[in-house]
């Protein structure tokens, strides 16, 4: 009996299943339960962490679970390289740097690389009198009104904030501004990213930014101080952080490249910007979730990097086809089985949402072009990571890990193990229309062939 027969109830399996059927029969040996990893694979560890709270990244993992799978890699800081092309709020490179590695990482959403950027600041590069000088004048300048303004015609901004909310907001941006010292400007700038939705009427909800009217927002002076001292309080005692016990030491004369960096770029196209390279990969790709970064960190992507509304569409637009607003992918290669399977019984059925086919197979034609790209920088030998969820649309269930798997063969890999993290549930909506269904969220383990 296949996985799926035995998760989900006959009710719940419409249309068409044998190619996925066939799929996880093939798949069915590499499967490793562990079901104690389920906490790991979310950002909640990060959230008491020092350095990796600067920023609440709910969509992240936690940086235990890359100190795991770098020892389980038998990883060595004298031979290997360690890589990200999802950083998010750049857990793997932290951790990688952290345990005396080299790393390097990318992404394409602005406000992700310029808070990893800021968090792998090395200490030294840093004046502690200055900073403490700056942090302590900031907090006392009097209100007045700022210069500034925000966006005007990105609705959700307004919504967010009380005027003089946002005003405060603001007049603490146009003050940081006026820094002339590059890290001491971006650590208190990265404070005052980290606060927007605290004191905003928002929370961010899975897919969107709900609006909740009813909370009691706090003053932006007190939540900025609050953060900027336990910001300032981790980077005093990062020293001790820079190296964690457990992995071999470097000896003289081993190959070691402990440059550490990232970078705004494409997963799906950057290779030929970059001469590095990588032995180990630890990242998550967007889920195939409807999940749009450009809405759910709207308030981040406002107050540093987007002016108007069409620069927010044109961020909207770059991401990896993960969310309902995906556009027509450039590409027609993903010919899988069970990716025609899943897209013809979504044809003609009354979906909630008419670009639901539109965006998986957006989704598998990027991460086809992601996963060459990786082969690319990829050293012979280098292991792969992956954590990644399964979806389900319109009652259809969609194996993505094993479905990157398929892909990531043709790419040049060899697929070492799925391991399950846990089993998510499904909407009430969906439940109610197709029965419930386990849905497996995975770390993928390839070995470059």
């Amino acid at each position: 009996m296949s996985v799926i027969q035995r998760l989900a109830p006959q009710s719940a399996i419409r249309g068409a299943t044998q190619a996925r059927e066939a799929l996880e029969a093939r798949y069915l040996s590499y499967f490793d339960e562990r079901l104690g990893l389920r906490q790991l694979v979310t950002y909640v560890p990060n959230k008491a962490a020092p350095i990796h709270r600067w920023f609440q990244y709910k969509e992240g993992f936690s940086y235990q679970l890359v100190e795991m799978l770098l020892r389980e890699f038998e990883a060595d800081p004298a031979r290997h390289r360690i890589f990200d092309p999802f950083i998010g709020c750049g857990t793997t490179p932290l951790v990688a740097k952290q345990m005396g590695f080299g790393a390097w990482g990318i992404d394409i959403l602005p406000v992700a690389v310029f808070v990893a950027q800021v968090k792998l600041r090395r200490p030294a590069m840093y004046d502690l009198a200055r900073l403490r000088s700056e942090i302590e004048r900031l907090l006392a300048i009097p209100f007045h009104p700022p210069s500034l303004s925000a966006p005007q015609d990105v609705r959700i901004i307004r919504l967010a904030y009380e005027p003089d909310t946002l005003e405060q907001i603001l007049l603490f941006k146009e003050e940081i501004q006026r820094i002339d010292d590059k890290p001491t400007r971006e650590f208190l700038l990265l404070g005052l990213t980290s606060i927007l939705e605290r004191v905003s009427y928002t929370s961010k909800d899975g897919q969107y930014l709900r609006l909740r009217r009813d909370r009691k927002i706090p003053a932006v002076h007190d939540v900025l101080r609050s953060q900027l001292e336990m910001m300032y309080g981790d980077l005093l005692g990062r020293q001790t952080q820079l190296r964690l016990p457990g992995l071999a030491e470097i000896p003289s004369g081993g190959r070691s490249d402990r440059r550490c960096y990232v970078a705004q770029a494409d997963a799906r196209a950057f290779t030929a910007s970059f001469n590095d390279h990588a032995d180990i990969i630890i990242t998550s790709p967007p889920y195939l979730n409807r999940y749009d970064y450009s809405r759910i960190y709207s308030l981040e992507l406002c107050l540093q990097f987007v002016n108007e509304f069409e620069e927010l569409k044109r961020v909207r637009h770059s991401l990896l086809r993960s969310h309902i607003e995906s556009r027509e992918p450039p590409t027609d290669d993903v010919h899988h089985p069970a990716v025609l399977e899943i897209l013809n019984n979504l044809a003609g059925q009354d979906l909630n949402n008419p670009r639901i086919p539109v965006m998986i197979k957006g989704y598998f034609e990027d991460m086809n072009q992601v996963l060459k790209q990786l082969a690319q920088v990829c050293q012979p030998g280098a292991r792969v990571a992956l954590v990644v969820a399964n979806a389900r649309f319109h009652g259809e269930l969609i194996p993505v890990d094993l479905l990157l798997s398929e892909l990531a063969i043709d790419a040049g890999f060899e697929v070492e193990r799925i391991i399950i993290t846990r089993y998510k549930g499904n909407s009430s909506q969906q439940m109610g229309r197709f029965g419930r269904v386990a849905v497996r969220e995975s770390i993928a383990i390839w070995r470059k062939a």
